[in-house]
């Protein structure tokens, strides 16, 4: 999670030779993509990481890469033809990752020399930004002949795709709306956190945004503690009906002592899974479609008439 979390997220940087409207290309976006990464990487790490030495270490960082990234290179860039701009943004991303290796070979040990995971980052994931393969696949509509599908979606050979649930950890937005026109929605709920909470900030958005959304009681926040193992939010016109199916739950925790240990124990914050704790969530997830599986069957079938009073309405 936390390595997913740290290189699917963006952030607004303000570089003065990068807001010029002739510099902002791919290769300068590109650039200040690595950048954000290694600035998130600084913030992660100083929430993990409560050393006093530790933490001066870490401002250190994020000093040098502030100054590297805000040296005013506006007349060097204006020198420059696209080709010699591009080569320029790719040395000074491959600077960025030097400067960080170059500082973490300066540490002393005692302040988090120890923390394994942050120097597996340095060592083998920070020069795969430079390359940024993660979610790219190759794009079917490239040069897609038809006027009808965006330009955006045709112009490039390789698409950049993300997890669809990184928004509020449920693909809920995904499934929204008047074009995909959803008649059910079966929601498994495996989130860490806080019980429903996946699933009030699905209808918040919905909300913002306008796109229908079956209605929420906040009543059933009263039960986050000790959930039942099935919730059915009817879904009215254009709205989607819900089944909300929590993994632990009242038929298979005693009480809310039991349902708080088994949530910690198979929390997604973790290291990999045993295969003892893999077969275990497995069967538990086959349990619950088996314990509500009249209510599944009469939810799909309610779905299919109603698609069906739509086709013929």
């Amino acid at each position: 999670m936390f390595f997913c979390f740290l290189f699917f997220y963006t952030f607004a940087v303000s570089v003065l030779f990068v807001s010029v409207p002739e510099y902002t290309d791919s290769a300068a976006e590109e650039y200040l993509r690595v950048y954000n990464a290694l600035v998130k990487l600084v913030d992660l790490t100083r929430n993990l990481i409560k050393q006093p030495t530790a933490v001066s270490d870490l401002d250190k960082l994020e000093k040098i890469l502030q100054d590297m990234v805000n040296c005013n290179k506006s007349e060097l860039l204006e020198s420059k033809d696209p080709d010699g701009r591009k080569g320029l943004f790719q040395q000074w991303s491959l600077d960025l990752l030097g400067a960080v290796e170059t500082w973490s070979e300066t540490l002393e040990d005692g302040t988090f020399t120890t923390h394994g995971q942050f120097f597996l980052l340095v060592k083998r994931v920070l020069p795969l930004i430079i390359n940024w393969e993660w979610g790219t696949t190759s794009n079917f509509l490239y040069q897609y002949p038809d006027p009808s599908v965006p330009p955006c979606l045709t112009s490039k050979d390789r698409f950049h795709l993300i997890d669809a649930g990184i928004m509020i950890n449920v693909a809920y937005p995904s499934f929204l709306g008047d074009k995909r026109d959803i008649d059910l929605i079966i929601a498994p709920e495996y989130s860490a956190g806080n019980m429903f909470e996946t699933l009030t900030l699905a209808r918040d958005y919905a909300v913002s945004m306008k796109k229908p959304f079956p209605e929420i009681d906040n009543k059933i926040l009263e039960e986050r503690d000790w959930p039942k193992n099935c919730y059915v939010f009817e879904g009215k016109a254009k709205e989607p009906t819900i089944v909300y199916l929590p993994l632990f739950n009242r038929q298979n925790c005693k009480d809310e002592e039991e349902f708080k240990a088994k949530m910690e124990e198979y929390s997604t914050f973790q290291r990999p899974f045993s295969q003892e704790k893999i077969d275990f969530v497995l069967e538990t997830a086959k349990a619950n479609m088996k314990n509500n599986n009249e209510t599944l069957l009469r939810e799909i079938n309610r779905a299919i008439h109603r698609r069906q009073n739509k086709l013929q309405g």
